[in-house]
């Protein structure tokens, strides 16, 4: 079973745990983290106790944004434990493509999903008026 650790600013990770499991059910492989909120403990504190309790086998520490304060953090958990996948851009087609993957994800199916999720991202503004005007090119 793929492991998932959500690390945010704010309470996004916990929105997106929420929202998983609304359509997965409960997913006890899904964990969320929050920084910059009322916590006692820094990310960077939370995050290195639950790999050690979780381990590092198959996994997935997802990010809200590249260069954000919250990735930079985890950045140096990759120097001791280069088997973590970390994934900055987290939406919830990535969380749910991930946590329903059966067993290890190899690196072209990690690909294939991320450019999927990647995908996602419609501007469904201009679709629909690609569309009404008849045209296929978005």
């Amino acid at each position: 079973m793929n492991t998932i650790i959500l690390a945010s600013h704010g309470e996004l990770s916990q929105g997106l745990k929420q929202t998983a499991e609304m359509i997965l059910g409960p997913a006890d492989n899904i964990y969320a983290l929050s920084a910059y909120r009322d916590e006692d403990e820094p990310i960077e504190g939370q995050m290195q106790q639950l790999v050690t309790k979780l381990g590092t086998k198959n996994l997935f520490i997802l990010t809200d944004i590249l260069g954000g304060s919250v990735n930079n953090e985890m950045l140096p958990l990759l120097k001791d434990n280069p088997e973590i996948h970390l994934i900055t851009g987290m939406n919830l087609p990535l969380v749910i493509s991930i946590a329903t993957q059966a067993g290890k994800i190899s690196s072209n199916d990690l690909q294939r999903i991320i450019i999927e999720s990647q995908n996602s991202l419609i501007d469904c503004s201009r679709l629909l008026q690609t569309s009404e005007k008849g045209g296929d090119d978005l």
